[in-house]
């Protein structure tokens, strides 16, 4: 039985622009879901979501930046059975989806060995919701969310 708590949470951490890094950031999320009660299915959705933009923000927004010199920032939030990622980086700006993305077509990328290019649509189709706060020479924030069913 998934024991769920009832009482809010709210935790942030902060790691570098480390490929590395990725394992603890969304370690540090999958140990807050499980405290708040997520299934194992909603624990993969949310790792998912996590590893995918912690290394979108690795690889592109801090592209040419000397790896361990920037910041990447984790606030986890959960109330009334709300789970609440924002994951906010200094980086490049990045200009996201004005809507859902449609299911790429897989056969087409095989056959043009095309690499990557997935990762925003599979985010959306693990997370209830996803939105992106660009503020160009300020902050880049992306906030996932999950409802615990």
């Amino acid at each position: 039985m998934i024991a769920v708590t009832s009482r809010p949470i709210d935790a942030q951490a902060s790691f570098t622009n480390a490929l590395k890094n990725i394992y603890g950031m969304h370690q540090f999320v999958r140990q807050i879901a499980i405290e708040a009660g997520f299934s194992n299915v909603a624990l993969g959705d949310i790792e998912l979501a996590v590893v995918e933009a912690c290394a979108n923000i690795v690889k592109h927004a801090y592209r040419g930046v000397p790896e361990d010199t920037a910041k990447i920032d984790i606030h986890v939030t959960y109330d009334w059975g709300t789970l609440t990622i924002t994951i906010t980086d200094w980086g490049a700006p990045f200009q996201p989806p004005m809507q859902r993305l449609a299911a790429p077509n897989v056969e087409v990328m095989v056959a043009e060995q095309r690499r990557g290019g997935m990762g925003i649509f599979f985010m959306q189709q693990m997370m209830d919701e996803i939105a992106w706060d660009i503020r160009p020479g300020v902050s880049n924030r992306v906030r996932l969310v999950k409802r615990l069913v």
